[in-house]
């Protein structure tokens, strides 16, 4: 498939069964795919809730053709995969499905 150049890679984790709004999140430039990331708390939107402070997170990876971080027509993502933390050792999220 051809992206455009703005088309960014969203992983974020967010709490099971929670709101939408993610607990950490990173921006990558679809150029850097494949790409190995860590999350931690420097990655949270919302200073008052930390990552480090939940028992377990929901990740997906989000690949989003506009660039835009909440989900858009077009985009694509990976099944959410729910994590115990910490983890204990890498994940692989696979992009492939609309989002839900």
């Amino acid at each position: 498939a051809r992206l455009r150049g703005d088309a960014s890679v969203f992983v974020i984790a967010r709490v099971p069964g929670g709101p939408p709004m993610p607990v950490a999140v990173e921006k990558h430039g679809v150029q850097e795919l494949p790409f190995t990331t860590t999350l931690d708390d420097s990655d949270s939107p919302m200073p008052t809730l930390k990552l480090s402070a939940l028992p377990e997170v929901e990740l997906i990876a989000r690949l989003s053709t506009s660039g835009n971080p909440m989900p858009q027509p077009g985009d694509l993502e990976s099944p959410p995969l729910r994590v115990r933390l910490p983890a204990k050792s890498p994940l692989t999220l696979t992009i492939g499905a609309a989002p839900r």
